[in-house]
């Protein structure tokens, strides 16, 4: 099979997932001794000072405030309830001992409910009415969670940032600033031949990992988002390869994959 029918192949199997909507965010923790702890908290005692967290879905997690823990209460309008609450979500960094370090309690997070293709062409004032489902002029991190962020593990920060007077909501200028550091949103902001041609500084029709990075807003993970956007793996991103990696942002969460060989799998599953 041709390289050119191999990388048809792969545009026709990337769209079907750019279209899927965004799957349920993990916690990202990675086991007993992570110092990032991401889950829902089970139990605490009376002081609140000491916490199991059910760290993705699986794992109980012990952890402990003490004089020096910084604690958040992200996207708690109420005061009376801005103390550790079963069911809250929790972002935390602690010691291997389970000493918190810096932790964050959100509401209960809520299942993303995507608002469509229609997003994406909507302005923030727009937008802000959408996801202001209560009408209370606005936005709330359940709120938030559904329908424009869903991350367990970054949404607090991200969240608790944007809440500059820390009321537990945002208004429409908040929301413009939260907006404003999202890549679904930013990229949407343009058309990807824009963004291409914008990168693209010395014209030659391929984008290198640089001139990517005006695009992707990964950091330290710009190499592997890089090398699984290079689907020919040519060392350089070619108009498709870049509209594929935009429209895997602005549609959805999945990552674009590369085209597998097809002898190879014909001839593993004739060895089986």
């Amino acid at each position: 099979m041709s390289d050119r029918l191999n990388h048809i192949i792969a545009w026709v199997v990337i769209s079907l997932f750019c279209f899927t909507p965004p799957a349920h965010a993990q916690s990202n923790s990675k086991g007993k001794n992570s110092s990032i702890v991401v889950g829902i908290l089970k139990e605490v005692n009376a002081s609140g000072e000491k916490l199991k967290v059910l760290q993705a879905g699986e794992l109980l997690r012990e952890l402990h405030t003490d004089s020096k823990s910084k604690v958040y209460f992200v996207g708690i309008v109420d005061e009376a309830a801005r103390r550790a609450t079963i069911g809250y979500g929790v972002k935390a960094s602690c010691d291997k001992d389970g000493r918190i370090k810096m932790i964050s309690f959100t509401p209960p997070i809520p299942e993303p409910k995507p608002l469509g293709e229609e997003r994406l062409t909507m302005a923030p004032t727009e937008l802000f009415k959408r996801v202001d489902t209560d009408k209370n002029g606005r936005v709330g991190y359940g709120e938030f969670s559904q329908s424009v962020y869903h991350s367990p593990k970054h949404g607090p920060d991200h969240f608790r940032t944007a809440d500059s007077n820390g009321d537990g909501g945002l208004s429409s200028a908040e929301f413009r600033k939260a907006l404003g550091k999202i890549s679904w949103w930013t990229l949407s902001r343009k058309a990807p031949d824009v963004w291409f041609q914008e990168a693209d500084a010395d014209g030659d029709e391929t984008l290198t990992m640089k001139e990517f990075a005006q695009i992707c807003t990964s950091g330290n993970h710009i190499d592997n988002v890089f090398k699984r956007a290079d689907l020919d793996e040519s060392g350089g991103l070619s108009l498709g390869e870049t509209t594929t990696y935009i429209r895997s942002v602005t549609h959805g969460k999945q990552k674009s994959r590369k085209p597998q060989n097809r002898d190879k799998q014909i001839t593993t599953k004739s060895a089986s």
